[in-house]
């Protein structure tokens, strides 16, 4: 596993030992990241579920200001945290919270426009309520792209109100979502 390409292109990642992480193949993070190539740039990302945080990192390292990484899992944190000072990530362009998706959204000081949500297989069935939350917790700017990684094997989630699909890209088990979010409600 290694980041593809930017600032810190080529920086090989750990990950941890044992089937409880399930890192981004670099095939699948290539075709995820020519989705939204043009709004990683000074973007504000929230990496959920994200255990090496492959995708924050690459986020990073093509330019985005500014990654929050969340995850519960204390060795994923671990190791998290070795890969971002193996790329030397500045503190302030990193900011890592140690809780689950339904807290983690309390911890984010101002508005997202570019998420990663690459849970555990077996939290599809979650899928919707995350995307609720997200809007509720007031998380996400205008326009925000969210990328999907999902078993592709899998039946579909239900979109909440404000979210629609742009496109489903499927890579052998892997399946990729990009869904574009617009405020709802407010008389809009």
């Amino acid at each position: 596993m290694r980041v593809i390409a930017g600032e810190y292109k080529g920086r090989k990642l750990l990950a941890p030992k044992g089937a409880e992480v399930r890192p981004t193949a670099d095939r699948v993070k290539e075709a995820m990241f020519s989705m939204v190539q043009e709004t990683v740039p000074d973007s504000i990302c929230l990496d959920l579920f994200a255990g090496t945080g492959a995708l924050g990192i690459e986020a990073l390292s093509r330019g985005a200001k500014l990654v929050y990484f969340c995850d519960k899992e204390t060795a994923s944190l671990e190791v998290l945290e070795q890969n971002l000072d193996k790329c030397r990530v500045e503190g302030q362009r990193a900011a890592v919270i140690k809780a689950d998706w339904q807290n983690a959204c309390t911890n984010i000081k101002g508005k997202c426009n570019l998420v990663f949500i690459d849970a555990p297989y077996d939290m599809r069935v979650y899928y919707s309520q995350i995307l609720k939350t997200l809007d509720e917790q007031g998380v996400l700017c205008e326009d925000a792209y969210i990328v999907i990684e999902r078993d592709s094997g899998a039946g579909g989630y239900k979109l909440p109100a404000g979210f629609g699909i742009l496109r489903e890209k499927r890579y052998g088990s892997v399946g990729v979502d990009l869904l574009l979010y617009r405020r709802t409600g407010d008389g809009e």
